[in-house]
């Protein structure tokens, strides 16, 4: 039983890999067709969490949960209204901009300041120099945070070369392991040793 699926995603995976490295006229017609169909799958993903998000919200509400219940109300009232919006305006439209401009980048901005309290206290807590690597990244990340003054010009340069130097090689030393690591994901499941879609 548990061959098909398994069988259907290494076949859908091949073929959509294979169409990207060669220029066939089978291959493109496949190609196109199955984003067409991944198009597809994701509306209805989308469809379907918008379905599980009313039915939680409408059972913390129904249930009456004092600690969630408003906010519950509080989020289905904004997918009732901003579906409307757009459902009724269609996009982009002054009404849906206005949500966005208005309501969400505000929020966005606010969860974010939210977001960098809770990086600098885990930060103070994390880079105690307990070691000598602990240190090193002490001293770049005070470099980095007070080169950004514009009081202390003087650390402006230093803040440039920990960005553009130690910093880039780091950060792409993590994006090729992160690459790698894709691609063996990506071959274990084309050639079925990990087969999430069929448990």
């Amino acid at each position: 039983m548990r061959l098909l699926p398994t069988a259907i995603a290494i076949g859908v995976g091949l073929v959509t890999l294979l169409d990207y490295f060669f220029t066939l006229p089978l291959l493109d017609g496949l190609g196109f067709t199955f984003k067409q169909w991944t198009i597809i799958l994701t509306a209805f993903a989308l469809l379907l969490g918008l379905i599980n998000l009313v039915r939680v919200h409408l059972t913390r509400i129904v249930r009456r949960n004092e600690a969630s219940a408003g906010y519950s109300v509080i989020v289905l009232l904004t997918a009732v209204l901003v579906l409307g919006l757009g459902l009724w305006f269609k996009l982009p439209s002054p009404p849906m901009t206005w949500v966005f401009d208005h309501v969400y980048m505000p929020l966005q901005g606010t969860f974010f300041a939210l977001v960098a309290f809770f990086i600098a206290t885990a930060a103070y807590r994390a880079l105690r120099a307990r070691n000598l690597e602990t240190t090193w990244m002490l001293l770049a990340a005070l470099i980095v945070l007070l080169g950004q003054m514009p009081i202390l010009g003087a650390l402006a340069d230093a803040r440039e070369w920990v960005l553009n130097v130690p910093s880039t090689a780091g950060m792409r030393g993590i994006l090729i392991g992160v690459a790698l690591g894709t691609i063996a994901t990506a071959l274990r499941l084309l050639v079925g040793l990990d087969r999430p879609y069929s448990e």
